[in-house]
């Protein structure tokens, strides 16, 4: 169930792309992708944290749960296919451990005012514009 906001599914939208590229990212081989210079597990923290929070901010409280075991789950399946390709990716729990304490993080992030981050947004759009 979505939470009452103005451009809901614009949010929603937004969500999915940024798990289809999520995915693309995790699976192309690694000479493509352009990492930051971050330690590794706090990348893999940091995009699921950000993936929960998102969610979070569009959904009601209610399916935090779900959100949480989805994005687990996610991060699993990443590691299950990075396994099972042969270009240069590799599975490894320390990996997923990170995506799954980021997905904790993020949903209890979103127990606090943070989960209103898309009505803060929305406050910027002036309403008269809204229905045109």
């Amino acid at each position: 169930m979505l939470r009452d906001l103005r451009f809901k599914y614009v949010w929603l939208t937004g969500g999915w792309i940024a798990i289809i590229a999520a995915l693309i990212v995790c699976l192309v081989p690694g000479k493509y992708v352009e990492v930051a210079n971050l330690n590794d597990k706090v990348e893999h923290a940091a995009g699921f944290m950000l993936l929960a929070l998102w969610f979070c901010g569009i959904f009601v409280r209610r399916r935090y749960w779900l959100i949480a075991i989805g994005f687990i789950l996610f991060g699993a399946v990443i590691e299950v296919l990075q396994g099972a390709m042969n270009w240069g990716r590799h599975a490894d729990a320390l990996d997923w451990c990170a995506d799954s304490a980021g997905v904790i993080v993020g949903v209890l992030l979103s127990l606090t005012p943070l989960q209103n981050w898309p009505r803060w947004l929305e406050a910027i759009y002036p309403r008269k514009y809204a229905n045109k």
